[in-house]
């Protein structure tokens, strides 16, 4: 399987601390390159185009197709950067996906939402 976009695992890095005042420092995301596919997939027999039919309930989705070649593997609330400047972040433990009949990896398969959708804790 081919993906041809260029993707970037952002994964965050645990903050630093300032020595004179005890403040903690954010520190820069690590950044790993990917190559991958994003689709839209319907979860639901709604109308295309209708993200939400209740508040809460999403009607569609998007799957991110990872090249499983590549290290290290995406973990839950993991960010990925793509093509346009969109950002995503991993919704779920990404999972390893197998053709029927062959002990070979075709691609990681991640559920992912728009980084401006994830609802801050």
């Amino acid at each position: 399987m081919r993906f041809p976009e260029s993707w970037t695992l952002l994964r965050a890095t645990p903050p630093s601390q300032d020595p004179a005042t005890g403040a903690r420092i954010p520190n820069e995301d690590e950044r790993f390159p990917w190559t991958g596919l994003l689709q839209q997939r319907q979860l639901t027999g709604s109308p295309v185009g209708a993200d939400e039919f209740e508040p809460g309930h999403s009607a569609s989705g998007y799957l991110l197709m990872l090249d499983p070649g590549l290290v290290p593997f995406p973990r839950d609330e993991d960010r990925f950067a793509g093509p346009g400047g969109v950002v995503v972040t991993v919704q779920g433990p990404p999972r390893l996906r197998k053709p029927v009949g062959s002990g070979r990896p075709a691609y990681i398969a991640a559920i992912v939402r728009h980084a401006h959708d994830v609802k801050e804790a």
